[in-house]
């Protein structure tokens, strides 16, 4: 028998779990028991809901996409993250901050010749398997 997989909502929802047990005692420290929805708004449940479904876009992305494109997609998220902070809500953007999204830019322009291996070493599997794809276009 080989190892069992599991669907995404499978991982979410255990993933899921981990959260509810680490944060969910937190919550009720934190109002001293009381109940811990106690003044949520439609508005307060509408961004809830939308981060939860962010949640299950991230993981149908890192299920269906290659590695270079979710640190691309992580790279580009942070540096727009800070850049949107600062903009809309005054955070911080020094020196340190700046030189950071500035490696991260960088780094991306390096990942991308991952892309150049990996197609090279598809082309050389073909090519062990006896397939096509024998010559380099």
């Amino acid at each position: 028998r080989g190892p069992e997989t599991f669907s995404v909502w499978d991982r979410n929802i255990q993933l899921a779990m981990y959260s509810v047990a680490i944060y969910l005692p937190m919550a009720f420290l934190d109002v001293g028991g009381a109940n811990i929805l106690e003044g949520w708004t439609p508005l307060v449940w509408g961004i809830a809901c939308l981060h939860a479904s962010g949640g299950v876009l991230v993981a149908l992305s890192v299920l269906y996409s290659s590695s270079v494109t979710k640190t691309v997609a992580v790279c580009a998220s942070l540096v727009l993250t800070t850049v949107m902070g600062n903009a809309l809500f005054d955070a911080p953007l020094n020196g340190a901050i700046g030189l950071g999204c500035a490696v991260v830019v960088i780094a991306v322009f390096g990942y991308r010749d991952d892309c150049d291996v990996e197609e090279e070493l598809r082309r050389l599997r073909r090519l062990a398997e006896g397939g096509p794809g024998l010559h380099r276009s």
